[in-house]
């Protein structure tokens, strides 16, 4: 990750499920030696604990290991200190209300800044993208930099249904283009995962050729020529 991100470049990291987070967390903070930030762009909530967890599986609950909630080695990655604080952390398009087993009562009562899917589109990822980034670059933070999490199934399955946990609704590729763009091109960005399509689900391969394209559209130009992503 270091090496990734050196020189001002964006790292880039595809593949896996939503528990991928706490690795590029842990590899964001060795690398910048020091707290970073998260934008978390997701479906669902997963803030669930193992107790509350419906499945089990670290990427329902990885946005609570991450900020270090429930009784697992894998909310103490970092030691005593969570990956990332609560308050760091900016969740952006959940459409799983009717799920309260991704943790949604502790997620009222933490620090983070949850943007549900209705109020993503009520408000536009203009004006999000704008709040999010005023959460975390404020004057005067800390924060070495942020990384971004992006999960395919914040795409409408009418358009990504290869995605193990479909939820209805959703955004456009160009909407998640429009909403990403500010956060690739910050200076602060440290770099972008993105998880969840399952090529099991997609025969014809046409959901993989729209993610390559949208990160093709999302990564054209984020970085000087010496400081692309890689």
């Amino acid at each position: 990750m270091a090496v990734a991100t050196s020189n001002g470049r964006l790292a880039v990291v595809l593949g896996g499920d939503c528990s991928i987070v706490l690795g590029c967390l842990l590899g964001a903070r060795h690398s910048t030696q020091g707290s970073v930030g998260l934008i978390y762009i997701d479906a669902h909530a997963d803030f669930g604990t193992p107790e509350e967890s419906h499945t089990g599986s670290a990427a329902s609950m990885c946005l609570a290991l991450a900020v270090g909630r429930g009784e697992t080695p894998l909310a103490r990655l970092s030691g005593d200190e969570a990956l990332v604080h609560d308050k760091d952390v900016v969740l952006i398009g959940r459409r799983d209300a009717a799920e309260p087993w991704y943790g949604h009562a502790a997620l009222a009562a933490s620090r983070i800044l949850d943007i549900p899917g209705a109020a993503l589109s009520e408000r536009g990822v203009t004006e999000v993208a704008t709040a999010a980034l005023l959460s975390l670059t404020s004057p005067g933070s800390e924060l070495r930099g942020f990384w971004i999490h992006l999960d395919a199934d914040v795409i409408n399955p009418t358009v990504m249904p290869a995605v193990d946990s479909p939820e209805p609704g959703g955004m456009t590729i160009n909407e998640v283009v429009d909403l990403l763009t500010p956060f690739v091109r910050h200076p602060r960005a440290l770099g972008l995962e993105l998880t969840i399509y399952d090529p099991g689900l997609d025969p014809d391969r046409s959901c993989a050729t729209r993610l390559v394209t949208l990160l093709e559209n999302l990564l054209r130009g984020t970085r000087s020529p010496d400081q692309r992503a890689r």
